[in-house]
């Protein structure tokens, strides 16, 4: 296997106003991002009621946090004929059917000339209850999708029969034909042992987000390997991407500030019970909350959140977080990298600070992004 440079990616919420999306999409690109990858959500994870100017100013140009565009639409507008690599981090199997999601994707793979990556994991509790969607099977749900979207860029235009759990096809027409023989790659975003064997069994990359240590990562990156194996595939083939949202800090003081802004407090509560424990904390939802897919947005909101507030104290987010300057940070990295990781995505927190403490996290965020774009990527390593 050939040793290349590792690959880093911004993630941006596609959120309105355009022009914001816009300015935030060009600042990744100016930050030295490979891709741009967009979230998809029904509504926000964060408290509106933490989204006001007094705490993060850019809320007097951003008045919700909830008004999400379609990142497909804005994918297809956005990539053009010459823009980034861009993709989903990350959809899900409910809100989209199979049949959906199979044909704007190979829409997206012919307007974007092979530039656009479908992510895709197995749902939320906030993207789907509220709209009476039942969270019900999440994993077999998601490989019965991937299982019919393959089929669906496999049948040539012919009438299709094809049946799953959740799905039935009878002569079922897919006629949009593959780009020079190809189809857009999957990203199956997995952490537990199940979806990572079916990230490992029916993806072409496995996305991880970081926010149980490096173990967590390692065991799951041994379930990546067992369902590729299993299902006769070459599990070096898979793309390994990580994502991050490092707390990025020029100084001490700085790093401070960043651990008591209520943004920060409220994605610390997005960490899984099992996390808080290993930091020697309790976490308020239980010692048994799963985290960011069981959280239900309620729990955020302002009296809550400044109560349970007193619990988040800046000793606990540099435990629970990668809090500190790029080099710290990388190397907390780095052991990703030594095991096979070829790709970040770094969700940024600039946005909701002030912009004293911005304007250092973005300049922390281009020196960790080319830093980790000079490591060359290693052969995969599971032990």
């Amino acid at each position: 296997m050939s040793r290349r440079r590792v690959r880093v990616g911004c993630q941006v919420m596609p959120i309105t106003p355009v022009w914001s999306l816009r300015a935030n999409v060009i600042l990744a690109r100016l930050l030295g991002a490979d891709d741009i990858w967009l979230g998809d959500h029904a509504k926000s994870m964060f408290p509106q009621a933490a989204w006001r100017p007094a705490l993060s100013p850019m809320a007097r140009f951003i008045p919700s946090l909830d008004a999400y565009l379609d990142p497909t639409v804005t994918i297809a507008r956005t990539v053009g004929r010459f823009g980034p690599r861009m993709g989903t981090a990350v959809t899900d199997p409910l809100r989209r059917t199979p049949a959906d999601l199979a044909r704007v994707w190979m829409s997206l793979h012919h307007l974007s000339r092979g530039r656009v990556v479908l992510g895709i994991g197995s749902g939320e509790r906030e993207n789907t209850e509220p709209i009476g969607l039942v969270l019900d099977a999440p994993v077999g749900r998601l490989e019965d999708v991937l299982v019919a979207i393959r089929a669906a860029w496999a049948s040539s235009g012919e009438p299709l029969t094809h049946s799953g759990k959740f799905h039935q096809w009878n002569d079922a027409i897919f006629a949009l034909p593959k780009r020079r023989g190809t189809t857009p790659p999957i990203w199956v975003a997995a952490q537990g042992p199940r979806a990572c064997r079916v990230a490992g069994q029916h993806g072409d990359g496995w996305i991880f987000m970081v926010t149980s240590g490096f173990d967590a990562w390692l065991a799951s990156a041994k379930q990546v390997v067992a369902g590729a194996e299993a299902a006769g595939r070459n599990p070096y083939s898979l793309v390994r991407s990580v994502i991050v949202n490092p707390l990025l800090a020029r100084n001490q003081r700085s790093a401070e500030q960043m651990a008591r802004q209520p943004m920060v407090q409220a994605a610390a509560m997005m960490y899984p019970g099992k996390v808080w424990a290993a930091a020697g904390a309790t976490h308020p939802l239980g010692a048994d909350f799963a985290g960011v897919s069981e959280l239900d947005p309620v729990e955020l909101e302002a009296e809550r959140l400044a109560a349970r507030g007193k619990q988040i104290t800046p000793e606990l987010i540099r435990k629970l977080f990668l809090l500190g300057t790029a080099e710290e940070v990388l190397s907390a990295l780095r052991p990703y990298v030594d095991h096979g990781v070829n790709h970040f995505i770094i969700y940024s927190y600039a946005y909701a600070l002030k912009p004293s403490v911005a304007v250092g996290y973005l300049v922390e965020q281009r020196r960790l992004m080319r830093l980790l774009k000079k490591l060359p990527t290693a052969a995969i390593a599971t032990s």
